[in-house]
């Protein structure tokens, strides 16, 4: 094949060299990250990309988003269909493809490949990261950045507010905040908003909700968190602040009060647990997923005898258990069980976690039982499942992905989009 396209022949003569004016990115938040959609270039001659399709561009190093093949369980493979499409108005040449990982191809032991497209026809139409102008991340673009300041502490925060068909926003959605994992603790806003699809997994599927998620700037809280007082009002704080934000966002017309609702994995499995006890009769359903242990030291202490954690559990929600800012500093105070149990959860865990063992939702489900509550829900995944949504079984601490992915009859999040 010839390479330069001023010997090339279009139906109106030689076609020109290539002239590019832009390179834009388009992204979106994958299960690992953020994934490459499309790529558009601007040239400044419209006649120096007509005509061309599919079949004169390849993908290098445009691996799936997840970094382990989920039935190999090695390093993901470059697709060996690109998925392209090709597509031209005017001076813009648009050129989607399956979602591959903005990150490139990973090597063990290796830097990571960056991805390239390749235009066979003109080299001048070649991208690599380093040519992109602009990057556009979809739903995450639409978000409104800030920070708010309460309890004595100050965070950053990232929130989704739907909008209608003419752009306008609408008035007093439904609210799901998620509690971010330890991994993302003391990161960058955009490494939070990221680092899973906690934002953008209802926006995705065309539900009209409010999304907000905080970046927590403190160290990981820990296994066994609940052995320091500290750690656990420092839980506790940031809960406050957060509710403290929602309010704001109710008393402004932008959520509704009466259908907010609270999710988290990991660490943020542990925090959704904290924020329920201290806000029980705020919240109309909550999901905790993979759930650490803020509440009884469970992932790394083993059980004297059977159905202890249980035990210890049911003992922790009696009594002066949860931190409240009461203006002045934040106290230890009396969880209100009564609208705690009352208030529908919907557990979600991976069998074979090794990171936050499934032990954990058991023990808070059988707890919550036994002070009354009748409307909780679980779902334990195989690694069979987990291959089913991408998870390599090595991963099985990842159950938010089939979590956030999942809008099927019954799932956890088809449970709680009915209930708005």
């Amino acid at each position: 094949m010839i390479i330069g396209t001023a010997l090339l022949v279009t139906a109106c003569g030689p076609r020109p060299a290539a002239e590019v004016e832009k390179v834009d990115l388009f992204t979106a938040v994958g299960d690992y990250g953020l994934v490459v959609n499309a790529i558009e270039i601007t040239v400044s001659n419209p006649r120096s990309i007509k005509g061309l399709t599919a079949a004169d561009f390849d993908l290098e190093n445009n691996t799936p988003g997840a970094m382990i093949d989920a039935v190999t369980g090695q390093l993901s493979e470059p697709y060996e269909d690109d998925g392209i499409v090709v597509s031209r108005k005017k001076n813009v040449l648009r050129i989607e493809a399956t979602p591959f990982n903005k990150n490139g191809r990973r090597e063990r032991g290796a830097a990571p490949q960056p991805w390239q497209l390749n235009c066979l026809i003109d080299s001048g139409l070649n991208v690599t990261p380093d040519k992109v102008n602009e990057e556009h991340i979809a739903v995450l673009d639409d978000c409104i950045k800030g920070s708010f300041t309460y309890a004595g502490i100050t965070r950053e925060y990232m929130l989704y507010l739907p909008k209608d068909e003419n752009g306008k926003e609408i008035p007093n959605v439904p609210l799901l905040v998620w509690q971010i994992g330890g991994g993302e603790y003391d990161k960058d806003l955009m490494v939070v908003a990221t680092a899973n699809r906690c934002l953008v997994s209802l926006p995705t599927e065309g539900i009209p909700c409010a999304t907000l998620v905080f970046a927590l700037a403190n160290p990981n809280y820990s296994y066994s968190a609940s052995l320091y007082p500290e750690k656990v009002e420092l839980i506790d704080r940031n809960n406050a602040l957060q509710m403290a934000f929602i309010d704001q966002l109710i008393a402004e017309g932008k959520v509704d009060g009466s259908k907010l609702f609270c999710a988290g994995a990991s660490s943020g499995g542990g925090c959704t647990m904290r924020f329920m006890m201290q806000f029980p009769e705020r919240f109309k359903a909550a999901i905790p997923c993979c759930s650490m242990d803020p509440i009884i030291p469970i992932h790394r202490v083993d059980e004297k005898y059977p159905g202890q954690y249980t035990d210890d559990v049911e003992k922790a929600w009696k009594g002066d258990v949860v931190y409240k800012w009461n203006g002045t500093d934040m106290v230890l105070s009396p969880m209100n069980i009564e609208a705690f149990v009352n208030l529908p959860m919907y557990f979600v865990h991976s069998e074979t976690d090794r990171t936050c063992k499934v032990a954990s939702t058991y023990a808070y489900t059988e707890a919550r039982k036994r002070l009354g509550a009748t409307q909780d829900k679980m779902r334990i995944l195989s690694d069979d499942d987990l291959i089913h949504w991408g998870v390599a079984p090595m991963m099985a601490h990842f159950s938010w992905v089939p979590l956030l992915d999942d809008y099927s009859e019954g799932a956890p999040m088809d449970w709680l989009v009915k209930q708005f």
